[in-house]
């Protein structure tokens, strides 16, 4: 598990990090870190630079590119996500991992014909994809992502929301669970509507922008509708997400 905390934060970080540095941001032994470190450099998911720092190696694109082949995922979507830009918003397809979003596509409304497949990081509280998967997980398990027991594993890469009260996020998780779909605001004047893809869900389709209450229940019949054919497709390939 520490392998993986120290490979997931190098794959997060937009520049090199140091052992020590490293160390500190997941509170770990340095000398621990270094062994990771040099393990993962071994295996070529790691590389070391000037300044003895590390980056991601060329391993872990490898390793990127044959998860996306394997899953299907993308294939699958890219045909259903084109239909939804007619709206003219943004769309986005994401994954969850603890307390972010892994956006594999997100496409605004200037140039929908660029398909972007991005794998850029959002905290999952701040994104209505996030709510909308997050909202499948037991209210235990949403604490212990945001509070966890062991500060050592896993630090999270956002602060952390309130949980508790009328404004936490387990209310909002509630209601969401309760509507079915997930519906927030992100910036003034900015919603996301959103809904998941998958029994259990294993990834989340929206659409984001200056959306109006009398879209909405268009917006979501062509979410479901997408969803469940990009799940669909899954089925027929045998079941893989």
């Amino acid at each position: 598990m520490d392998g993986i905390a120290c490979l997931q934060a190098l794959v997060s970080s937009e520049r090199p990090l140091g052992t020590r540095e490293l160390a500190r941001l997941l509170g770990l032994e340095p000398t621990r870190v270094n062994r990771l470190l040099r393990t993962l450099a071994a295996m070529r998911l790691a590389e070391q630079v000037e300044g003895r720092k590390y980056r991601p190696g060329t391993g872990i694109h490898v390793l990127a590119a044959q998860s996306l082949h394997g899953s299907g995922l993308i294939d699958r979507a890219l045909r259903h996500l084109r239909g939804l830009h007619d709206f003219g918003h943004a769309v986005a397809l994401g994954v969850l991992w603890r307390d972010q979003v892994s956006y594999l596509y997100h496409v605004g409304t200037r140039d929908p014909e660029a398909h972007m497949l991005q794998g850029t990081s959002w905290p999952a509280a701040s994104s209505g994809l996030g709510i909308a998967l997050l909202a499948h997980e037991p209210d235990e398990q949403v604490r212990e992502v945001y509070a966890p027991t062991d500060d050592s594993l896993f630090q999270l890469s956002s602060p952390r929301p309130p949980l508790d009260g009328a404004d936490g996020l387990l209310a909002t998780l509630r209601r969401t669970r309760e509507q079915g779909y997930a519906l927030i605001g992100t910036e003034p004047g900015m919603s996301t509507v959103a809904v998941t893809i998958g029994h259990p869900p294993y990834a989340a389709l929206g659409i984001s922008g200056a959306l109006t209450d009398d879209e909405v229940p268009a917006l979501l019949a062509a979410l479901r509708s997408a969803a469940k054919e990009i799940d669909g497709g899954a089925e027929r390939n045998g079941g893989q997400p």
